[in-house]
């Protein structure tokens, strides 16, 4: 037997409600209940997948487009993402966590093919995605286990609604609040068999190291070209050409065979909304024996919050980087 309103499972036998809808039947009144099966939003799993894997990209998009690249953009929208998805599908929970991995997945391609981000990015979303769309997908389900016995006239669709909305909700607010600048420092050493003067000589920006970067900075940055300009002078100016954009710096500080210091006057490398460089150095420390320590650092400022999620990526490529050039 199944309800007639929303054709859930009927149990009781004589006169009882539907545990669901709250309507009336009778197990001895055939024209009371119904015997098909049910064909609904929450039945089946497509409908609530594409409703959630839609409504997530467009929020996406509009965040993206509108406001600052934080918390909205990257924890409202898989949250709401995961929350209708929970919601919307009523399958067994094995399921349900399959659907919010491909969700997961399903997001960050659409968000590449949409050019609204680049293939790395699109993979490092689908990494920073996943636990927000888990969560969302948990306050769905409990949600929707709550109403389920409600004899509220608009549960059936105003969750949803309050679902879809908290991305553009959060970007409001996000977009209110005042905002610091945000300078990062990125440093590392190593320690290298070389006179000071010999580890001066061979100093050399990322755009002039000649064989291959790691795969890491061939996915996550601009390919490198050539640099034009000296850097044995305070005031120099140095431009570095990419395959996507350049860089130009102005040298700052030199104290020949220990300090080089440079600022960044010009970024255009098409990452300028996730990181502004602002400028860099390298140091020489001269050892008791002989040898050398040099520090290479880089300074940004950074706009992807929140900083705790994007941080180790952020400081991951630069040492990368770092390691590439020492």
């Amino acid at each position: 037997m199944r309800c007639l309103t929303c054709r859930e499972r009927l149990l009781a036998e004589g006169a009882a409600h539907c545990p669901k809808c709250g309507r009336m039947y009778d197990s001895a009144q055939p024209e009371s209940f119904g015997q098909a099966p049910p064909f609904s939003l929450l039945q089946y799993w497509l409908p609530g997948f594409l409703t959630a894997l839609f409504s997530g990209v467009l929020a996406y998009g509009v965040c993206l487009t509108g406001g600052d690249m934080g918390v909205a953009l990257f924890c409202a929208v898989p949250i709401s993402a995961g929350a209708v998805l929970g919601y919307a599908t009523k399958v067994r929970y094995w399921l349900l966590v399959l659907l919010a991995l491909a969700l997961t997945g399903s997001m960050a391609l659409m968000i590449v093919a949409m050019n609204f981000a680049g293939f790395f990015c699109g993979m490092t979303l689908s990494l920073i995605f996943a636990a927000p769309i888990v969560l969302g997908m948990c306050i769905g389900l409990a949600v929707r286990y709550w109403l389920i016995g409600s004899q509220w006239r608009y549960r059936w669709y105003l969750p949803l609604v309050l679902f879809v909305a908290l991305p553009y909700v959060a970007q409001w607010v996000e977009s209110s609040l005042p905002r610091r600048r945000e300078i990062a420092t990125v440093r590392t050493t190593l320690h290298v068999h070389a006179t000071p003067q010999e580890a001066w000589d061979a100093i050399q920006f990322y755009e002039q190291v000649s064989h291959s970067p790691p795969l890491l900075l061939h996915l996550a940055l601009p390919r490198p070209i050539d640099s034009v300009g000296r850097k044995d002078r305070v005031g120099e100016i140095v431009r570095c050409r990419y395959d996507r954009g350049w860089l130009t710096k102005r040298i700052s500080r030199v104290e020949p065979g220990r300090l080089l210091e440079f600022e960044v006057i010009e970024q255009h490398l098409h990452f300028e909304r996730d990181v502004t460089l602002t400028g860099g150095s390298f140091q020489i420390l001269p050892q008791a024996d002989g040898t050398s320590r040099i520090e290479l650092t880089t300074r940004y400022q950074r706009h992807l919050r929140p900083a705790i999620v994007w941080r180790p990526m952020e400081e991951t490529i630069i040492h990368t980087l770092h390691g590439h050039v020492l």
